[in-house]
């Protein structure tokens, strides 16, 4: 099992969709850590505390793009993925990336 926490490991500052929104954006998050992991059939812990603010648009395409990039099985990525918080405040994050994540399995991949 591999832990990521995205403010330690990507930044405490993430934001946006692709490349043109900044380096610290969504896609990179995911093509970085997530995607590698999950095509090597190994589970990820992602830590989503410690951050002021996890924008929208970070978090759906990091997340909400597993399924629609790639051949990956909705079901394999759902048992490889968790997420924890190490604070509070950043708990109601994990429910938001839990709808995405539903959101884009039942769209379909682009």
């Amino acid at each position: 099992m591999k832990l990521v926490s995205i403010a330690k490991d990507f930044s405490k500052a993430p934001r946006g969709r692709t490349s043109r929104d900044g380096p610290f954006n969504g896609e990179a998050f995911r093509k970085k850590f997530l995607e590698p992991a999950i095509d090597a059939g190994q589970s990820v812990v992602v830590d989503v505390g410690g951050i002021p603010s996890l924008p929208s648009s970070f978090l759906e395409e990091a997340f909400g793009g597993l399924y629609r990039r790639g051949r990956r099985n909705p079901y394999l990525i759902k048992s490889l993925i968790k997420f924890e918080s190490t604070d509070a405040r950043s708990r109601p994050y994990v429910d938001l990336i839990q709808r995405y994540m539903d959101e884009a399995s039942r769209r379909g991949r682009a």
